[in-house]
């Protein structure tokens, strides 16, 4: 009788400590994903590439990985329930199941880094940061009201896309490394080539572009070209949105201006 009541209670509590997750969680769940992207740039050229530096990168990558996914989840529904409902639960199958073949990828990449099985890891995570992106990107375009997580979101959606990139850049390393020429020496492994590709795609992304690497197959060349311009529309038309969005947001939401205020500025 004890156990029985013992197990009837442990759901009980899961499903509390869930909600009062939920609760503590979700309002900043877009500031903790820009967090997470952060600390995913800055983890690598502190820590190098021996030692503690992989394990970590990949813990971080996991991290992400699940942040986004939550973010994913908890979006409001908006239209039919039913059908919403139905589409998440389809959604949300495909993409813990390939989440969670990525998350094991990138432990076992660790201990046995064997190059095909990298490269299909690779291509994994490739379609899940493809997938998270444009998910965020949709939730952008959704917002009625300009507010910090609106702010962190477009921010994280801008990063994101540099991430995409990066990990399609690595692919592309992974099927023909002639694809990039490296000034300042290639990666000696291809662990070493996502933070190297990364980077070069955040510059590519920002438009900086330094010259230290330079693509030089027709595919490589291309796929930086349209990163590059997908970069500065997305700010173009970000920016331009926002101001909107804050030109319109009803006087309500906005500070109101008291009596002293007004005499300070007469």
């Amino acid at each position: 009788m004890a156990r029985d009541d013992i197990t009837s209670v442990e759901p009980g509590l899961f499903r509390q400590f869930r909600e009062q997750f939920h609760l503590l969680f979700a309002p900043h769940r877009h500031s903790a994903l820009l967090g997470a992207i952060i600390a995913l740039f800055l983890v690598r050229p502190f820590t190098g590439d021996t030692g503690a530096g992989p394990p970590l990168f990949s813990l971080l990558i996991v991290l992400l990985l699940l942040m986004a996914l939550y973010n994913i989840d908890v979006e409001h529904l908006v239209g039919d329930r039913e059908v919403l409902l139905a589409q998440r639960r389809r959604r949300n199958a495909i993409t813990w199941t390939l989440a969670a073949a990525a998350i094991v990828e990138r432990w076992i990449s660790i201990f046995a880094p064997e190059h095909s099985f990298h490269m299909g890891g690779s291509a994994l995570i490739l379609v899940l940061f493809a997938y998270i992106t444009w998910s965020q990107l949709r939730a952008v375009l959704k917002q009625k009201e300009v507010t910090s997580e609106v702010i962190s979101m477009s921010i994280s959606t801008y990063l994101l896309l540099g991430l995409t990139c990066g990990m399609l850049y690595n692919v592309i390393y992974d099927v023909h490394p002639a694809s990039f020429i490296f000034s300042a020496g290639g990666p000696n492994s291809q662990q070493q080539a996502i933070p190297i590709l990364m980077y070069f795609s955040l510059t590519t992304l920002s438009t900086i572009g330094f010259g230290d690497i330079t693509p030089v197959t027709l595919q490589a060349r291309y796929i930086a070209v349209a990163e590059g311009i997908t970069g500065q529309f997305y700010l173009a038309i970000l920016v331009a949105r926002l101001v909107s969005m804050q030109m319109t947001q009803p006087a309500s939401s906005q500070p109101a201006i008291t009596s002293a205020d007004s005499k300070k500025t007469e």
